[in-house]
């Protein structure tokens, strides 16, 4: 009986199980039908209530992720991206996903601990890369007094965002408070009544106040954000693919965003025109008007873009909009970037939660440069930037006071409108940050001392780690610079870095070694000879000249390398990199017994570049009246040719001697050709293959200036014309 009875049981359980199973089923697929027409809130619950009912697997635990980072509620979008990340098949999204997920939420050093991650499985070849988020979150919130940000009493429980100027004493602005009567109509995405534009008066003190609707151009769907001329009687705005009474949707069914213009006529907008670059497949938006009127941004997820949506800019000619010209990856990035506004200074400040930030969007500014377009981005940083979505910032033409949108905790409710003033002007800084590692025990060290000096050793400024092994200097703009770590029974821990990048980069980190003061070590690090920079990913081989071991290592970031070597033995240290002439060094560790060998200091380590076809001048070869012959001075530089030719076996060069344009010109062509096998002649002497070498006398027919035949010149202007050098004509990866 019992027997039965628990059979019976365990039959019903199952049938509870499949039965739940089928209904998690059901609520699936139609959480994925609302979530493919990008109706995030309605999908939540569906998905939800799959998970109670047993579906918590990759599919519902992403989607929930995804729809409530969308939705902006953080907080259970990284309740979700915890349990994504635990799945052994996650992916790289997830990891991504998890990591905004905390950095919108503030927690910065998890949040920098899971990009890392991300960073390592997408790029694993790359070796290990820091994110820097707890370094960028330092920077971003070092100037809090900059700017006085505080609510605004026109603010709703509801959306409210998007102020842009109309005219000098009121703005327009987007807002989800319209009431309807019976049935409410609301927007799939978010389950808030459809957005429209309301204008509203600015008090004297900056405030706003009297907000009513826009007559004319609010349509049954999305309207806003808009910008207007700067006399306020042009208004564009950004609605729902919706004209003339006709909604237009894309192949796959959705209502795209699409530019609108309308005309003021007295307490009315009239006129409504289509923008010239709607397509029902993309979607155009955003528009905001430069203060001359003549160029017009946008933003668009149109093919082509560096992926997300991007800003966009026409300019007007004739009366028409040139065709869309992407803003480039100053501004733009792989992820978003929107709301843009153009200053009376020419000032672009815009959104995006691609450049680095404090979480979600942020707003940055980027500065017009000659010739068109826009320089790097800057982050304006707290207290308009922080955790959550800070976004559609305008300031005034007197760069004082302005508005921004942000959904942060505290204000009325969801996407709230804040106003500003801004105490200071926006300023640039630059850092340089990274930890502090024992190798030995592969920890960070606390309260290491750290310098920052220049390439010549003049000291800089100094710290001390924190508890975290950071540290962190302030660096300035196309520099070059040397860091040193020092901790007692280590030696001192060096790292490279230049900042010719640095506006792009904002922070450059550079984690330092230090290992036990025990053996011999060799380091170096490599520099660009013609331009600021140290070279990464060139290889560095180290080979012991008794016993033929060799190893070898890529440079990193700051140009360097280190190796740990045997004392009393001879070595050749091979430098090589595609594109760059390699090095060959000699070293030994005759009657070493531990220390550190700087080959900086021994020699200089500057890669310089393989260019076809550019004649590089012999600086010490003269040459008699008429004669061929080589002096010491001219040996000495042609067995340094011959040494980079040695170490370069794939280069095939020409050697070129020249004349001034004075005497017979046939003779001194004769003359300059026998000179030009002078230096073959010696080179092949040297070891260099005869077919790697291609001598050539040009006499006077390649002058340099105006000197030939018949022009009266100076002896020095003459000496110009007079000249040796050689000119690479081939080389492995060089075309």
């Amino acid at each position: 009986m019992g027997r039965h009875i628990l059979l019976t049981f365990f039959f019903a359980v199952l049938t509870l199980l499949a039965s739940a199973q089928g209904a998690a089923d059901s609520y699936v697929r139609e959480a994925d039908r609302f979530y493919q027409q990008l109706a995030y809130a309605r999908a939540v619950e569906p998905y939800r209530t799959a998970a109670e009912l047993g579906a918590v697997n990759e599919h519902v635990t992403r989607r929930l992720a995804d729809c409530y980072m969308r939705l902006g509620n953080t907080e259970e979008a990284e309740r979700w991206y915890a349990q994504a990340v635990k799945y052994l098949n996650r992916e790289p999204r997830d990891l991504l996903g998890y990591a905004e997920a905390l950095k919108s939420n503030g927690r910065y050093a998890e949040a920098e601990e899971w990009m890392d991650r991300y960073l390592l499985m997408v790029q694993p070849d790359a070796g290990a890369r820091r994110s820097n988020i707890t370094g960028f979150a330092k920077k971003f919130t070092q100037d809090l007094e900059r700017f006085n940000v505080r609510n605004l009493d026109i603010n709703t429980p509801v959306s409210d965002f998007g102020a842009a100027w109309l005219g000098t004493q009121e703005v327009v602005f987007s807002s989800a408070r319209h009431q309807t009567v019976g049935v409410e109509r609301k927007a799939a995405l978010n389950d808030q009544p459809f957005l429209d534009l309301y204008a509203a008066r600015v008090t004297a003190q900056g405030g706003l106040e009297d907000p009513r609707p826009l007559d004319g151009v609010n349509s049954k769907y999305h309207d806003g954000p808009a910008s207007a001329n700067a006399t306020g009687d042009v208004l564009w705005f950004t609605r729902n693919n919706f004209f003339k009474g006709r909604a237009q949707r894309s192949q796959n069914g959705l209502s795209r965003l699409s530019i609108y213009k309308a005309q003021r006529s007295g307490d009315r907008w009239t006129d409504l025109q289509q923008f010239l670059y709607n397509n029902s497949e993309v979607s155009i938006g955003h528009p905001a008007l430069s203060p001359d009127g003549r160029v017009l941004l946008f933003v668009s997820d149109m093919p082509g873009g560096f992926g997300g949506t991007d800003l966009y800019m026409c300019r007007e000619q004739a009366g028409q909009w040139t065709e869309p010209e992407n803003l480039g990856p100053t501004v733009n990035t792989t992820f978003n970037e929107s709301f843009p506004f153009i200053a009376a200074n020419g000032t672009l400040y815009f959104a995006s939660n691609g450049h680095s930030g404090l979480g979600g969007l942020d707003v940055f500014a980027a500065e017009p440069i000659a010739g068109g377009g826009f320089g790097a981005a800057v982050n304006v940083g707290a207290p308009v930037n922080g955790p959550k979505d800070d976004f559609a910032f305008i300031i005034d033409a007197a760069n004082k006071r302005g508005y921004f949108s942000s959904n942060r905790p505290g204000g009325k409710g969801d996407d709230d409108i804040y106003a500003f003033d801004m105490l200071a002007p926006l300023e640039q800084r630059f850092l340089c940050t990274g930890v502090v590692i024992d190798d030995e025990y592969d920890t960070p060290v606390v309260e290491a001392e750290v310098e920052l000096r220049d390439l010549k050793g003049q000291l800089i400024a100094s710290t001390l780690t924190d508890v975290r092994g950071e540290y962190s200097f302030a660096v300035e703009k196309d520099k070059e610079y040397k860091l040193v770590a020092r901790m007692k029974g280590r030696y001192d821990g060096e790292q490279y870095l230049s900042t010719e990048l640095i506006d792009r980069q904002q922070i450059v980190a550079r984690d330092i070694h230090l290992v036990p003061d025990a053996g011999i070590w060799l380091r170096g690090a490599l520099q660009y000879k013609d331009r600021i920079g140290f070279v990464p990913d060139a290889t560095v081989s180290v080979v012991n000249l008794s016993s033929f071991f060799s190893e070898s290592t890529t440079t990193g970031d700051g140009g360097n390398f280190s190796f740990r070597l045997q004392g009393n033995e001879e070595f050749e240290v091979l430098i090589e990199k595609e594109g760059y002439f390699s090095q060959s060094i000699a070293v030994n560790t005759i009657g070493m017994k531990q220390g550190v060998l700087d080959l900086n200091v021994a020699r200089d380590l500057a890669l310089e570049a393989i260019e076809l076809g550019k004649p590089v001048p012999f600086r010490y070869i003269r040459w008699a009246q008429t004669g061929t012959q080589l002096d010491p001075q001219a040996k000495a530089e042609l067995d340094a040719l011959a040494e980079r030719l040695t170490v370069n076996p794939e280069l095939v060069i020409e050697l070129a001697v020249h004349s001034d344009a004075r005497g017979d010109a046939e003779e001194q062509r004769k003359l300059s050709q026998k000179r030009a096998d002078a230096l073959s002649a010696y080179l092949q002497t040297r070891g260099i293959a005869k077919e790697r070498l291609q001598p050539k006398g040009y006499g006077s027919t390649r002058p340099l200036n105006h000197c030939v035949p018949g022009v009266q010149c100076s002896e020095e202007e003459h000496a110009v014309n007079r000249r040796n050098e050689y000119i690479v004509i081939s080389a492995k990866g060089q075309k």
